[in-house]
This record gives C-alpha cells, sequence and structure tokens, in this order.
C-alpha cells in the first residue's frame, strides 16, 4: 500500500517561480430601452503608454450576445492557417469546414514538415487527428500553446500540476488510418503545432479538439452586460469566458482509465482516491466477482463491498517486481472514510510476474470472504472479527485501485449473486465499459478550476472572484458551491482548510486529517471562509452554510491562535506566510494584507454563524473584529505615506493591504480618498497596471490582475469611478487588445515592462482570479449588489462614469433583477429603469447634483429640492454622497429620472 505525503503544489503555486444568465431572447419587456446616445466618450481609447487623452465612438445600443465566446459546438476546428514549414500539402483543409485533408511528408536527412494553426481563442479539451492514409512509420506530435510566441516543439512547456497532460506535446506512432484522440485532457490553448518528428508520410482528414469545459450558450446565461463602452464589453465577455474555460463539468474529465489492447488499463491516479467503482450495486451483498488481470506496473487492486471509493475492503496483489509493496504477496483492508486498516496479508503460492494474465476471484458471503488465484483458494477474511479501527461492510459493490505508478490491467469481470443470478458482466474491451465506472481523475462532481491550461486546481483565493464572476454571468453556483465543500471536506484536525485540490478529488468522509498547517497558504485557508461567505450573500443557500459551520468555526479557532501579544495575526515564513505573489519571498510577522483579511474573515464568520443559528458566536466574532481593525489602524497604518505598511518588518506598501483596507472598511471613510489617491501615486507606475508593491520592498514587479480586481472594487464601492475605469483600461484592455498572446480570456499577471505576461511561457493566460471586472460592472456601473442573502434586499446604484448609457441583468434566487440606464442627455437627465422580483425589496439610489434635482419615479414626483414625499411602492428617501436613495417596499417596475 503506497501512502501519501503532503507538499506545496509544484504548479502555480511554486515559490520557484515558473508558475455570464439564462438569457433572455428578448430584452424584459417592461424595461424602457435607451436612446440612442449621442454623446462621445464612453471608455478611454488605447493608449500604449499614457493613461489619459482620447475617446472612442459612444456604442449604439446592440445585442449582447454578440459578445458571447463560448464554442457553439463541443467539436472545435482551428480557424486560420499561421504558417506551414518543409513539405505540407493543404493545411488550410484542416480549417473548419475544409475538405481533401493535409499530405505531411518527412524524408530522411530533409525538413521536418510543420503545420501552425489558431483557433482563434483559448479552447480546450481533449485534442483528435484523423488519419485518412500514411506510409512508412511516421511519427505524429501535436504541441500546443496559448500564446502565439511561446510556441516550440514540446508546446508552451507549462503544463498542469493538478488535471490533465502532464506534457504540452504528445507524441503517437501512426500504423494506419483512424482517429487519435489524446489520452488527457490538454485544457488550454489557442495554437497547435502539427509535425513528423520521424520520416514517413500521412494525411491528416480532420484536427480539433473535443471542447470538455462548461460550453453554456448566450440562452443560458443567467446575467448579462452592455455599455456604451465597446471596450468595456468585451471586458465583461472575456472575463466571463475565462470563467467558462475553468468551469468543469461533472463526469467530464476523462480519468486515469482507458481500454488498450482489448482491456481495461488501469493506471494511478495523481489524486489519493485511486479506486474506480462501479456505478451501481450498492446493495448487493453476497456474491461473487471474477475478473482477469495482468499487473503492468507493481500491482493489482480491486475492492468488494464497496460503498464508494473511500469505504469497502481492498485487495491487493503486489507483483514479483513490485518496488512498493511485499512482492509476490495478497493484501487486505478495510478501508474506511479513506483510512486504511491493515486485514493481514499472505504469501502467493507462486510468483505473479508482470506481463502475465491471472484470474482472481472474490467471494462474500456472509461475514467471510474469500480470495481464490487461477482457481485456488489463496485466503479467507473473517469479517465478524476485524481490528481496531476496522469496520464490517454488509454491502457494497465491486471496483478496481490503482495508485501512483501502479498499473494493471483488467478484462472478463462478472458479479453473480449467491443465488447464481448475474449481476454484471462486460468483458471490459470496448471504450464504452469505462461508462459504467467512475475512474479515478474523473470528476463526479462539478467544481472550478484556477486556470484552463495551468495549475487546473480549486484553489480558495481564486474562488473569491470566481465565485462573484459566476453569479453574474452564467450564474452556475453548483460549481462554486462543490468547490467548496471539497476543500471544507479536507480540513484538518487544526482547523486549517488547505488552499487548493485536484478536481477530481472527493469530499472526505471521515475523521478531521491530521496535520496544523497545509497547502498553501494562512491567507488561502482563510479565503475558504470569504468565499464561502461571498455564495451564501448572493445564493441564500442556508442549508449548506449549516452544513459548512463546523468548519468554518475550527477554521476561525485555527485563526485565532496565530494572534501575538500586539493583537496582530502573525505568519511564520515557511510555514504559512505564503501567499498569491508564489514567485515572490513568503511574508511574515504582522502583515497588513493579511490582518485585513483576518478581519474580513471574522466579519464574514459572524455573518455565516448568524445563519447557522449561532448569535452568540457572531457577536463574539463581530466583537473581535472591532478589536483587530483598532489594532491594524494603530500599528500597521503609516500616516506619513498615508497607506498601510506591508508588515510591522517592511516598511513598504502594498496594492492589496490598501484597496482591502478601503473595500472592507478596515480603513476609516474619511481616510478612503486619501488612501486610492497615495495608491494612484506610488504605484500606478506602469502602463499595464500598478505594480503591487512599492519599489525596494523586495518584491517583483508584475502587475496582478487578481489584486487589482480587488483595487477596481474598492474604487468603484469608494465612488471614484473615473480612476476605477482608467484601471480598466490599463489592466484589462490591455490582455484583451490584439496581440500575440491575446486568448480571449483572463491572464495570470503581465510584465510591468513590456506588458507581455508576466512569467513569460509559464503564464496562465486563462485565470479565473483575473476575472473581476465582470462583477465589478454589473454591481457598481450596472450597479445591482445584493444586501442581504439571496437578493431578499437589494441596492440599485449605478455609477455612470463617462459613460452614456448600460443595461443589463443579474440573475438572483427570486428571478432576474434588471437594470436600463441613461445619462448625460436632455439636459443632464439621469434615467433609470428597473425590473425586480416581487417578494423582494430594496433600495434604487440615482445620481444627482446638488440638493435641488428633482426625482420622478412613474411620473411623481418623490424628491424635490431635499424634501421626499411617498408614492406607490416607495416609502422613504436621503440624499447621501451624490445619490438619491429611495426605499422601495417591493419588487416591481420602477422608471426613475433626475433632472
Amino acid at each position: 500500500m503506497r501512502t501519501h505525503g503532503r507538499t506545496r503544489p509544484s504548479g502555480r503555486r511554486r515559490s520557484t517561480g515558473a508558475a455570464l444568465l439564462l438569457g433572455l431572447v428578448l430584452i424584459l419587456a417592461v424595461l424602457v430601452q435607451p436612446m440612442a446616445p449621442s454623446a462621445t466618450a464612453s471608455t478611454p481609447a488605447r493608449v500604449p503608454v499614457e493613461r489619459a487623452g482620447g475617446s472612442t465612438p459612444s456604442r449604439v445600443p446592440g445585442d449582447w450576445r454578440e459578445y458571447v465566446r463560448t464554442p457553439k459546438s463541443a467539436d472545435v476546428c482551428p480557424v486560420s492557417e499561421v504558417s506551414t514549414s518543409g513539405a505540407v500539402v493543404g493545411a488550410q483543409n484542416l480549417l473548419c469546414g475544409g475538405s481533401g485533408g493535409a499530405t505531411l511528408t518527412y524524408a530522411e536527412g530533409g525538413e521536418v514538415p510543420a503545420v501552425l494553426l489558431d483557433y482563434g481563442q483559448e479552447v480546450g479539451g481533449l485534442p483528435y487527428l484523423t488519419v485518412s492514409a500514411a506510409s512508412g512509420s511516421p511519427t505524429l506530435k501535436a504541441a500546443y500553446s496559448e500564446g502565439l510566441q511561446y510556441m516550440s516543439p514540446s508546446g508552451d512547456g507549462s503544463p498542469p500540476w493538478a488535471d490533465g497532460d502532464s506534457s504540452r506535446s504528445n507524441s503517437y506512432q501512426v500504423t494506419g488510418p483512424g482517429t487519435i484522440t489524446n489520452r488527457f485532457v490538454q485544457g488550454g490553448e489557442r495554437y497547435e503545432q502539427i509535425t513528423l518528428s520521424t520520416p514517413g508520410r500521412l494525411t491528416l482528414s480532420k484536427v480539433g479538439i473535443n471542447y470538455i469545459a462548461d460550453r453554456t450558450q448566450a440562452d443560458g446565461y443567467g446575467g448579462h452586460f452592455l455599455s456604451s463602452s465597446d471596450e468595456l464589453n468585451k471586458i465583461w465577455y472575456a472575463g466571463a469566458y475565462t470563467l467558462q474555460t475553468d468551469l468543469v463539468p461533472a463526469n467530464s474529465l476523462p480519468g486515469s482509465w482507458s481500454v488498450q489492447d482489448s482491456a481495461l488499463n488501469a493506471a494511478g491516479s495523481k489524486i489519493n482516491d485511486g479506486a474506480g467503482i462501479l456505478n451501481r450495486g450498492a446493495s448487493w451483498s453476497d456474491y461473487t466477482t471474477t475478473f482477469r488481470t495482468k499487473i503492468l506496473h507493481n500491482q493489482a487492486g480491486w475492492m468488494v463491498r464497496a460503498q464508494n471509493s473511500q469505504n469497502g475492503y481492498l485487495f491487493i496483489l503486489d507483483g514479483s517486481t513490485d518496488t512498493a509493496g511485499p512482492p509476490n504477496t495478497l493484501q487486505k483492508f478495510s478501508v474506511r472514510d479513506g483510512a486504511y486498516t491493515s486485514l493481514g496479508s499472505v504469501a502467493l503460492p507462486s510468483a505473479v510476474d508482470e506481463g502475465t494474465w491471472h484470474t482472481m476471484a472474490t467471494t462474500a458471503a456472509g461475514t467471510g470472504i474469500t480470495i481464490s488465484l487461477d482457481g485456488k483458494e489463496i485466503d479467507r477474511v473473517d469479517t465478524s472479527s476485524l481490528p481496531s479501527g476496522a469496520v464490517a461492510f454488509p454491502t457494497g459493490t465491486v471496483g478496481f485501485r490503482e495508485f501512483g505508478d501502479e498499473k494493471a490491467a483488467f478484462k472478463d469481470l462478472t458479479v453473480v449473486s449467491s443465488t447464481g443470478r448475474t449481476l454484471y458482466s462486460d468483458p471490459l474491451n470496448t471504450p464504452a465499459a469505462l461508462a459504467d465506472f467512475t475512474p479515478p481523475g474523473s470528476n463526479a462532481m462539478p467544481s472550478v478550476l484556477d486556470g484552463a491550461r495551468r495549475d487546473r486546481a480549486i484553489w480558495s483565493g481564486d474562488i473569491l472572484i470566481e465565485g462573484l464572476t459566476d453569479y453574474y454571468s452564467v450564474n452556475k453556483p453548483e460549481y462554486i458551491k462543490q468547490s467548496l465543500d471539497l476543500l471544507g471536506s479536507r480540513q484538518l484536525a487544526s482547523g486549517f482548510v488547505p488552499g487548493a485540490m485536484h478536481p477530481a478529488a472527493v469530499p472526505h468522509l471521515g475523521p478531521l486529517t491530521p496535520g496544523d498547517t497545509t497547502t498553501y497558504s494562512a491567507t488561502y485557508s482563510m479565503y475558504f471562509v470569504t468565499g464561502l461567505a461571498s455564495y451564501y450573500l448572493h445564493t441564500g443557500d442556508k442549508a449548506f452554510v449549516a452544513r459548512q459551520w463546523p468548519a468554518v468555526k475550527r477554521q476561525l479557532a485555527w485563526n485565532a491562535t496565530r494572534v501575538d501579544a500586539n493583537g496582530l495575526f502573525s505568519t511564520r515564513a515557511g510555514v504559512d506566510g505564503a501567499d498569491w505573489n508564489f514567485y515572490d519571498k513568503d511574508k511574515a510577522g504582522e502583515v497588513s494584507a493579511y490582518n485585513i483579511l483576518y478581519y474580513k474573515t471574522l466579519t464574514d464568520g459572524a455573518a455565516l454563524a448568524t445563519a447557522a443559528g449561532q448569535t452568540s458566536q457572531a457577536a463574539a466574532y463581530r466583537a473581535d473584529a472591532e478589536k483587530l481593525k483598532t489594532r491594524i489602524n494603530e500599528r500597521l497604518y503609516d500616516s506619513t505615506s498615508g497607506l498601510y505598511k506591508i508588515s510591522d518588518t517592511n516598511s513598504g506598501f502594498a496594492q492589496d493591504a490598501n484597496a482591502m483596507a478601503v473595500l472592507y472598511g478596515v480603513a476609516p471613510p474619511s481616510k478612503h480618498a486619501e488612501i486610492l489617491a497615495a495608491l494612484k501615486s506610488k504605484l500606478w507606475s506602469t502602463p499595464y497596471g500598478p505594480l503591487p508593491f512599492s519599489p525596494g520592498a523586495g518584491y517583483r514587479e508584475l502587475v496582478s490582475p487578481f489584486i487589482s480586481g480587488f483595487e477596481l472594487q474598492a474604487r468603484l464601492a469608494a465612488g471614484d469611478t473615473a480612476n476605477a475605469q482608467e484601471l480598466l483600461h490599463d489592466v484589462w484592455g490591455h490582455m484583451i487588445a490584439p496581440g500575440p498572446n491575446q486568448t480571449g480570456t483572463m491572464w495570470e499577471n503581465i510584465s510591468g515592462n513590456g506588458g507581455t505576461p508576466g512569467l513569460e511561457a509559464g503564464t496562465s493566460l486563462s485565470h479565473g482570479w483575473s476575472t473581476a471586472p465582470t462583477s465589478a460592472l454589473s454591481s457598481y456601473v450596472l450597479g445591482i449588489r445584493p444586501d442581504t442573502p439571496g437578493y431578499a434586499t437589494w441596492t440599485i446604484q449605478p455609477h455612470p462614469g463617462d459613460l452614456t448609457w448600460a443595461r443589463g441583468r443579474v440573475s438572483t434566487p427570486h428571478g432576474g433583477i434588471g437594470a436600463n440606464w441613461t445619462a448625460g442627455t436632455d439636459a443632464g437627465r439621469f434615467n433609470l429603469t428597473v425590473e425586480a422580483p416581487k417578494r423582494t425589496s430594496g433600495t434604487i439610489a440615482v445620481p444627482v447634483s446638488g440638493r435641488a434635482r428633482t426625482v420622478v419615479v412613474n411620473g411623481k414626483v418623490v424628491w424635490r429640492n431635499g424634501t421626499f414625499t411617498a408614492t406607490a411602492g416607495v416609502a422613504g428617501g436621503h440624499l447621501d454622497s451624490g445619490y438619491v436613495h429611495l426605499k422601495v417596499e417591493q419588487g416591481g417596475s420602477y422608471r426613475v429620472t433626475s433632472h
């Protein structure tokens, strides 16, 4: 049996630094269509060096569906030929709609034939190549890259550490016509290069990718956005599509099993749950299962009376050359909630060599289990007398189990009841047989990854941004829910929640995992709580909160153990001090950003405690949060610079700490404008966005769209819309601008020197943590936000900036909320039409300039010269920060005009 150590992932987060709306066919009939704007200046023009100056023509209202980038078909084909070299004929025939095929010829000593194809945008899935003719012994090679400039014979050279192909290029020995489908997922690429690496000749009739990520079309989107700025529209939908490339539908991953040479080949999986279970038979009791097996490396394993991959009886046949287990031995285990208890072992009567077929029979009858090898009984287990820690399983199905580098072949599986009735029978010699199992490496539940290509893992910090993108666009919260559930289920005994998980892992069912800290850091452990609170706010799923409440309480208890004598959260380098900037050193001590995130975790914990009915615990968390806020402002705020320091030992300043201080309310409101102005003055030093740290602080100068997303939210929340628009243009406008690395999706980071991907070929170019504009544009610019869980109450408060109009929709558990506004027309009128579900209430806020403005709702004056007058459905109003806020008693249709 193999044991599995806990190590820091070697992909995106390695410290070495390699690393959307139930769609409307018609806009809601009750919404008033905006007038075609006659003004200009929706967004500054793309200026590569200067942020200021210029404007683009205002866009006439159109159909938001035009911006949706999701592939129409799961069979994705290349759209253009970038280049060819060597003896290649008919490369254009491989493009969408092409026919006739492309022939590549490689003569000994001649030039290698190559075709470089472009899919037009980021795609991902299982690549395939259809060979119609071949001669000689050609080796067909396909390489993949997200960015054009990083293509090489090995692709872009940065495979995922979690799910997916371990190489960015694949070679296939061609023996004749047929379709070659890649074994593992190539999760993200725009470009594919096809070559012959050994002499020969072949003709390809088709190439493409079986797209496996979420493919929700426009009419399935839960929310949408459209404005007078074409650039902002493109940014919104690029963020939504980025998220979609990172969503993994249930049962979409191919797993580590395949059918080769007329047998099921079970290869070890990267994840701990290495058993594949037959998807029927949970209630089977007494039966005999028989199969043939051939050890390909080390051992062959199988389960009986299995409830799932984590519960049942496991038997391992160790081969004669097993390097990790006892050779020529049968090992026996009871597996309970993923924990293995040995039931002993027995030496085999003869050697079991790799590459030879053997017949195994296992009979479960009452409290006895008998195991036979090639017709001879070799051992028996008495389940009425089990060692401490083991559990008896009276019923359950069958399955096979390999882990790590273990590999075995299986065929001719039968399960026959004690009365002689055949319960299951399959030769396991065709791919169709795989559908009867949930192979390890496949995913029973939907999940959200950090990146399409890299890391292809569930990361808690990324979920905080990706969740918001999901709720405002495709609105598939189940992806977020199941990812949070998986992370919480792997909580350590200390209360620390791991920051990352393989998408094919299954929730841990047993006791808490031993340990104090693990992947990835203290901040990513806290993101579990903040991500859950955001999920609850947008969905109102109180039952899920109740289920997760024990994990939340344990997490916050762990956080409390890290509070030092100064009343501040303190981290340790090499233990829990790592953060989003994985390519930099850990941050130790009293780190401002970590403490501000801890404050947010406490306030979110209070909201979750309230939802779980734990009112006294909620009060305690709020009290702890207020004490922490006081200590942060006393010890970590630098009045000279007007900014929060990086930490108690580093007097530099950071974008994350100061943006979060404004966004989460740690900084006093009177300081917000000063902090935001200082951030711009000191960190906005590249044409591609702010640097995350001040010069000389000891960190790399890479623009982070993840952290800039928090600054974007902070500026919009504080009413600094003009600078928020500038930030959108500099960071996200740059990523969607035409260029060799433009993928229609958002990058992980950007080099401040030149605007290229920050980690070069190692940069993920479809990264969910960079999609903050999608939710920010809907929640602030369009203006729709939840005030209480599930949008029971809401606020609609547009932030127009220099836009002349915007319209859109947000999905809620009660139905859609639509908003449609125009600004700066008709002598300064601001027109807003709102449609909200009847079972909700909220606040509508419209911008005004001065107390003398008049506000009219559905033809009735409700505000004039600072005085509110009630009307049907509107119960109150007040002026605050340039807006008249109207209290709406219930949802419905409201036409609001300020003039």
